[in-house]
């Protein structure tokens, strides 16, 4: 049975994530984040988060760690948005990194996530405004079944590009 968890209980709980590898192993979960881009006159944006593929067994909760480049910053207010159905969506800085707990850790029949958009993350510009290329790295992906089992997170990182002009 699922219940609300401190992000720390989930990074421990879900140990260490990998996808295994010998037959009958299903591919990790995976994520994937769009690349942004701040225009001139732009000083906001939103990163959106995808997850990407999905074992046969399904995850219902997920956690990820995400760094953020010193030219971008977490928007004011609660910068997390769902762009699916999500019980817990919540995030924390954590050693550095904003770490992102999604999915339902609220119900023992929780509904398992579906591929496709699964949040934003609202951010802006740092002042002074650091013009050129920068990487929003996502690490450390964690997937929990409803049993509260591993659902294996894929250890790649995923990588999303963010010009601001």
């Amino acid at each position: 049975m699922l219940r609300a968890v401190p992000l720390s209980f989930l990074l421990c709980a879900c140990g260490g994530g990998g996808g295994g590898g010998g037959p009958g192993v299903a591919l990790p979960v995976r994520l994937a984040a769009a690349d942004l881009d701040f225009a001139p006159s732009v000083s906001s944006g939103e990163l959106l988060v995808q997850l990407a593929e999905l074992p046969t067994s399904v995850p219902v909760l997920l956690q990820v760690a995400i760094e953020l480049p010193p030219t971008l910053a977490l928007a004011p207010g609660d910068p997390l948005l769902p762009a699916q159905t999500l019980v817990t969506l919540r995030g924390e800085m954590h050693g550095g990194r904003y770490v992102v707990v999604c999915g339902d850790d609220q119900n023992r029949q929780a509904l398992p996530l579906r591929t496709g958009p699964l949040f934003s993350l609202r951010l802006v510009t740092s002042t002074p405004r650091q013009l050129g290329t920068h990487t929003i790295t996502l690490r450390d992906l964690r997937a929990a079944r409803s049993d509260g089992s591993d659902a294996g997170g894929d250890v790649n990182p995923a990588v999303a590009t963010v010009m601001v002009r």
